[in-house]
């Protein structure tokens, strides 16, 4: 029986698109804090939308603690809602 996929393992993704690596988990970041406003500032973008596991390259975990860190310091005001 033919393999389920034609396509060989190496063409699944376009040069350039591979996983970036975590920069939490580069530094050994245990947990975030919504008091850390240059480390959160980063994660937002112009409009106030947190930025997504693909464009800023976190891991799940990370990505988890990130965004209720932000919603903290929304709540907090040290961040804004939306635009």
């Amino acid at each position: 029986m033919p393999p389920v996929c034609m396509v060989p393992p190496e063409k699944h993704h376009r040069p350039g698109q591979e996983r970036k690596a975590c920069s939490f988990c580069e530094k050994n970041v245990g947990g975030v804090d919504y008091k850390d406003y240059p480390l959160l500032k980063p994660h937002v973008d112009y409009f106030g939308n947190i930025r997504n596991r693909s464009r800023t390259g976190t891991c799940l975990q990370h990505q988890k603690m990130l965004k209720t860190a932000i919603e903290r310091a929304r709540f907090m005001g040290m961040l804004a809602y939306r635009k």
